[in-house]
């Protein structure tokens, strides 16, 4: 049976994810649909393409993931279709999908007119557009057959994670609802011992393997489930007691003693 994932900053106090749901089980009947999450702060487009490549390389191969995360709804920007190995992505073309383009070495400006619902106005993207598209993939459409190849695909501007002869750099890509800071820095590149990490004007020098080895009152890192460095405060926020935010960068320094990377 297909497969479709959906995530959105639509909320839950709408109408709005019954209804796209509503149009892939009239157009693709028989379809699984998985809600990946829909509590997206509205327009974060970043928030939302970290949440999609955490959770889509669980999924079975054939999955269709849709998101609709769309500040420019209505407007000329594009729809955009990614292929990969094996799944399909579909999302506004606004950097959504960015930290999927390295599994994806095919992008499309997905555009079939024909296949559009008629619906009032310009506001319901999700619904009248992106639905029926995904609805088509579901069905057994080749992904060739919804518009053609591009190579400029909108990108984030965000600076990727950095290894230096003085250390690492990299930022808090995500804070979780227990208050975890989520970074991008691979957990790989950070060595045994020898290092000081410095974030939101804390310094961290403690690396445990799981929550219950945190010290009370004492942060430290760990490897999280997508394999990059989390910090964390045993039992607590730590997001509010730090004060910490997305975007924060996080560095991680070599000590006196000196360290670097393998």
């Amino acid at each position: 049976m297909p497969i479709l994932t959906l995530l959105t900053d639509f909320g839950l106090d709408d109408y709005y994810v019954a209804a796209v749901k509503g149009v892939i089980l009239s157009l693709a009947p028989g379809t699984i649909l998985v809600d990946l999450c829909h509590s997206v702060p509205p327009g974060d487009v970043e928030l939302a393409g970290h949440l999609l490549a955490a959770a889509a390389p669980r999924f079975p191969p054939g999955t269709v993931h849709l998101a609709v995360v769309d500040p420019g709804v209505g407007s000329a920007r594009r729809l955009l279709l990614a292929e990969g190995a094996e799944a399909c992505y579909l999302a506004p073309d606004n950097g959504l999908l960015t930290p999927l383009f390295p599994a994806c070495p095919t992008l499309r400006a997905a555009d079939r007119p024909d296949l559009y619902l008629p619906g009032p106005g310009q506001t319901f993207h999700g619904r009248d557009r992106f639905a029926p598209l995904a609805a088509a993939l579901l069905r057994g459409e080749p992904p060739a057959s919804l518009g053609p190849a591009i190579s400029d695909p909108v990108r984030w501007a965000a600076p990727p994670p950095r290894r230096e002869t003085s250390g690492i750099t990299g930022r808090i890509v995500q804070v979780d609802r227990f208050g975890n800071l989520i970074t991008d820095i691979p957990s790989a590149w950070l060595p045994g011992s020898g290092w000081i990490a410095r974030i939101a004007g804390n310094e961290v020098r403690r690396r445990v393997a799981c929550y219950a080895e945190i010290p009370a009152g004492e942060a430290a890192l760990l490897e999280g489930s997508r394999g990059t460095l989390e910090v964390s405060l045993r039992g607590a926020d730590l997001a509010r007691h730090w004060h910490a935010a997305r975007g924060m960068p996080v560095r991680i320094f070599w000590n006196k003693e000196g360290c670097g990377p393998e």
